[in-house]
């Protein structure tokens, strides 16, 4: 019996140690934070589109794809997903461009993914507001951003986009769309401290007026080629940028990012996604 209580517990410790290793492994340590201070964007307008830039960041082992989008622009749409409330509809964010001709999109609030047999469920874990409507509810722990003047009828002028550190915020109510993410990581350019874990990374910052939008996707998924960056070591990014605030979106495998209907990330992506943000010409 003695012998029984001593196997037991070795193999409590190993079912442990296995655990902890499988949620850790594509989580780098931040050994040496990044120095982003002299860090330089080159920025290429869409040919079809000249409101909306992009560029790739490299260093050795990173890779960082970013997107610069005037939400001023005459001409500019928002697409998201989840498009009705209660949706359990999950696809690629590649997909969703090319059925909807999407520019720029990336995946945004986190999920659940429940097993309803032959078909897999997702749910939206936090706040989704697509045209004024809400599709999922709000998650107090957890921020959002949330935009404005994209109403019928409104001046293009008055476009702009809000960072709210929790969902809850009243303010949040009018927006006409708005999705939810994980947390604030730079507020009045003063950075939010976090763990320092490397990851891949989904996030957007927002200039001083709010109405130039930054968004950047961080590959890790291959740490050898590109080790993702922690949290902070994104709001030093966004600071490079010039960005007042900032906050991080579904990050790890979820990661997508997508230019003129094409994923530019440098692996293939196995992850459908409930919810998403694109932007487009209007129609």
């Amino acid at each position: 019996m003695a012998f029984s209580k001593r196997a037991a517990r070795y193999f409590s410790a190993i079912l442990f140690l296995f655990f902890l290793f499988a949620s850790q492994s594509s989580a780098v340590p931040n050994a040496r934070a990044r120095d982003f201070s002299n860090a330089k964007v080159e920025w290429q307008s869409l040919e079809n589109a000249p409101f909306i830039q992009v560029a790739d960041y490299k260093e050795i082992q990173l890779t960082i794809h970013c997107a610069k989008i005037d939400l001023t622009a005459p001409g500019l749409a928002i697409q998201m997903l989840p498009q009705k409330s209660a949706s359990q509809e999950a696809c690629y964010v590649e997909d969703f461009c090319k059925r909807n001709g999407s520019l720029l999109a990336f995946n945004t609030t986190p999920f659940y993914v429940m097993d309803g047999g032959r078909k897999k469920k997702h749910s939206t874990a936090g706040l989704c507001v697509n045209q004024g409507q809400v599709n999922s509810r709000p998650l107090g722990s957890y921020c959002a951003l949330a935009f404005y003047g994209f109403d019928d009828g409104e001046k293009f002028s008055s476009r702009k986009a809000r960072i709210f550190a929790s969902q809850t915020d009243k303010e949040i109510k009018d927006a006409y769309y708005a999705a939810g993410g994980f947390w604030q990581i730079l507020k009045d350019k003063k950075i939010i401290q976090f763990k320092e874990l490397r990851d891949s990374r989904t996030a957007v910052g927002l200039d001083a007026g709010g109405q130039c939008l930054y968004v950047i996707a961080v590959e890790g998924e291959s740490p050898s080629k590109s080790a993702g960056l922690s949290y902070m070591e994104c709001a030093e990014f966004f600071l490079a940028l010039g960005c007042e605030s900032a906050m991080e979106f579904d990050g790890g495998s979820s990661t997508q990012f997508c230019v003129n209907g094409k994923s530019v990330l440098g692996y293939r992506n196995y992850v459908k996604v409930p919810a998403l943000l694109g932007f487009a010409l209007e129609r």
